[in-house]
């Protein structure tokens, strides 16, 4: 079993889910939530964002792989280059925003969010800034499908040690500061080998067969 985290550069965007590539939530101020009712137009959309904040920016996401198939995703940028958080009421100056977090289904529950909130804060700390904001939804429970919601669980994002910024009854924003924390200086690669074992006793443990009623 393979795992590398990538750069999730302009290349690679035809590798996220349909309902993600197509979503501009975060790239267009008034966009409604999941994929846009012209998928094309999203996707152009999207694609001439990245493109945009790529050249001006840097790369704005990370994305892991497990034997050459995305498993998950993380966007993030300077809030200043998302409409839709300046909507919200932007973020910190010294911050980057934590736009989304996406893990493939067959993938959640080994700790791969995990692993991506790591790089993303050792990006973070590469780039200068002093934290990593991210807007929670309320709304939101951990076993919600996050394709459709294009925000973050709070509940995640508190486990991982942010804390509260800015309160709001549904879409808070949360913070956490690079000086209170040492997630982001662990092993990347010990924490690849993390899941990996996870995906590994996942695969090997039986699948409880079914009883066959007896016939009468």
């Amino acid at each position: 079993m393979t795992r590398r985290l990538r750069d999730l550069s302009l290349e690679l965007l035809d590798d996220l889910p349909e309902a993600c590539r197509a979503c501009v939530f975060w790239e267009v101020a008034d966009a409604d939530r999941g994929p846009a009712a012209d998928a094309e137009t999203g996707r152009q959309s999207k694609e001439a964002w990245w493109q945009a904040t790529q050249l001006e920016w840097g790369t704005p996401g990370k994305a892991a792989y497990v034997d050459g198939c995305l498993a998950g995703f993380a966007a993030f940028a300077p809030a200043k280059h998302y409409p839709r958080a300046i909507r919200l009421g932007g973020a910190s100056e010294d911050a980057l925003l934590l736009a989304a977090l996406w893990v493939a289904p067959d993938y959640r529950g080994a700790g791969l969010a995990r692993v991506l909130l790591q790089s993303v804060l050792r990006e973070t700390h590469r780039r200068g800034a002093r934290a990593l904001e991210a807007y929670a939804d309320r709304r939101v429970t951990g076993d919600s499908d996050a394709l459709r919601t294009c925000m973050l669980d709070e509940g995640f994002l508190l486990a991982n040690g942010f804390t509260i910024l800015r309160e709001h009854r549904t879409t808070p924003l949360l913070r956490l500061d690079l000086r209170q924390t040492v997630r982001w200086q662990e092993s990347l690669s010990a924490a690849l080998e993390g899941v990996a074992a996870a995906l590994a006793r996942r695969e090997r443990t039986p699948v409880p067969a079914r009883s066959v009623p007896s016939a009468r």
